[in-house]
């Protein structure tokens, strides 16, 4: 027996339980208590079910080559997911508070990939290549390359809406929950035709979802409500 074959049912097994484990907590931590200490624990829990989740599919993509575009998707997902995490420590942005390396590092990683993501699906779709792959890169490119520019210009702007950190900690969580109920879907939910549907529709429903909520805080927050009043926060 191949060292190969004896890797692949334990990094599936792995994988599989890590992403289940990141599924259900993640809606626990939306629906504790912001900022509470079960809101906090539930999505570490989740951030690290995700770190396990990527390292996994990036092992299985290289022992599988003809999968690895699948650890390329894991890739963006926890991207969306370390950006979440890491806007809890950018709360002083607007108090001329610099990046990290790590900010930079993750940036300049996701810029790469997402863009090589869009690169690709761009490039089957106009060579007439319209497949689930090619749909998928270019949706999950063009998100996750919109995302990279937006973070960019928020460590590089001249201006910040002290809440800012808010906002990207909110939509790096949620999106990095959709990227896992998309895996789930696109495994579970074969019933879904077409194919590209059982890994968009999570998208579809869950980025208005994310607008919607923002839109929401921004309106509380014009109208004079404190973040305090609904949420632990502690300024780092």
């Amino acid at each position: 027996m191949s060292l190969e074959t004896t890797l692949i049912p334990w990094l599936l097994g792995i994988h599989a339980t890590a992403g289940g484990i990141a599924l259900v907590v993640a809606p626990m931590a939306m629906y504790a208590h912001k900022g509470g200490d079960w809101h906090r624990r539930w999505g570490k829990v989740f951030f690290y079910g995700m770190i396990v989740v990527c390292a996994t599919a990036i092992a299985l993509g290289i022992l599988h080559p003809q999968n690895f575009w699948l650890a390329l998707v894991a890739v963006f997902s926890f991207y969306l997911v370390a950006s979440g995490y890491r806007s809890l420590y950018l709360k002083k942005l607007h108090k001329g508070l610099r990046p990290a390396k790590l900010d930079m590092a993750l940036q300049g990683i996701a810029g790469v990939v997402n863009g090589g993501l869009l690169i690709w699906g761009l490039a089957h779709l106009i060579l007439g290549t319209v497949n689930t792959q090619a749909i998928l890169f270019t949706v999950f490119g063009l998100i996750g390359s919109l995302l990279v520019v937006n973070g960019v210009m928020k460590f590089f702007g001249p201006r910040h809406d002290k809440r800012e950190w808010l906002y990207g900690h909110i939509a790096g969580f949620i999106g990095g929950y959709i990227a896992t109920l998309s895996a789930f879907s696109a495994v579970n939910l074969t019933m879904i035709d077409p194919d590209w549907l059982q890994w968009l529709w999570p998208t579809i429903i869950g980025v208005p979802l994310i607008f919607l909520t923002i839109g929401r805080l921004k309106g509380r927050f014009a109208k004079g409500e404190r973040l305090r009043t609904f949420a632990e926060v502690r300024i780092k």
